[in-house]
């Protein structure tokens, strides 16, 4: 199986009938642990027949399947429907059999498996080896490695990712620029961010929260701020994690 690096191939699968694209999603079989994981699709319908529209950067075996996925605890919650459709793509898994704890802080190591697995990449446990923190047989490590390798998440400057560290703010938004550019996506060249507290967010993070600002992707807290050192919750990342494939049209 060839990998194309950032470069993404678009092949499409015909179905004759229609979809619900809210249920359908694309997948991939990987041989290595025999499971089907998340690849970019969109789903277009004409004349009863539906159009899958398959985006990878490798080649693969790929199916189209129906998959409906809900929790109990996410009754009522302001971001159900999004966590919904995100795990119903497999791109989202619960904390139990029947829980997602939306509100539940989200860690470095969960954030970099949200975007390696919306963005279809294959894991690579050994190249999470360049942080002295993270063991290959953890259940993050391909997703750490593999969005290492991608230049989407960065260690600090002693050699750890930290993986177990809450994430915050502005880091998730430096690293959901990357994913932008990674998906080939046009960056607003936003200036300052225009957010109440915006003299708070670090230099190095400023242009990725004014970029995602304004490319819709993730907005600020109640007051007009952007709280770049607190953490976010499952809810929240889920929310942007949506956001952002679908502007890449990643998903519908």
């Amino acid at each position: 199986y060839k990998e194309f690096g950032g470069v993404y191939v678009e092949r499409t699968v015909t179905l004759n009938q229609a979809v619900d694209e809210s249920k359908t999603t694309a997948a991939r079989y990987d041989p290595e642990t025999g499971t089907l994981v998340f690849v970019p699709a969109t789903f277009r319908t004409v004349d009863g027949k539906t159009a899958a529209k398959i985006k990878r950067n490798g080649n693969s075996i790929y199916v189209v399947l129906e998959h409906e996925r809900s929790f109990a605890d996410l009754a009522g919650h302001w971001a159900a429907a999004d966590i919904e459709l995100l795990a119903g793509k497999l791109l989202l898994s619960g904390t139990g059999p029947d829980t997602f704890e939306p509100d539940q802080a989200v860690t470095r190591g969960e954030f970099a498996v949200m975007l390696a697995r919306g963005l279809g990449l294959t894991a690579n446990a050994a190249a999470s080896a360049r942080f002295r923190d993270v063991e290959r047989n953890v259940w993050y490590a391909g997703a750490v490695g593999a969005a290492a390798e991608a230049g989407l998440a960065a260690g600090f400057s002693d050699g750890t990712f930290r993986p177990q560290e809450k994430i915050t703010r502005e880091q998730i938004a430096v690293m959901l620029v990357r994913a932008m550019r990674f998906a080939g996506m046009e960056v607003p060249a936003a200036g300052e961010p225009a957010f109440a507290d915006r003299a708070e967010i670090s230099p190095w993070a400023s242009g990725a929260a004014a970029a995602v600002r304004a490319a819709g992707i993730m907005g600020g807290r109640p007051g007009g701020i952007f709280a770049p050192g607190d953490a976010a919750s499952r809810a929240e990342t889920a929310v942007m994690l949506k956001r952002l494939l679908q502007k890449a049209a990643f998903i519908d």
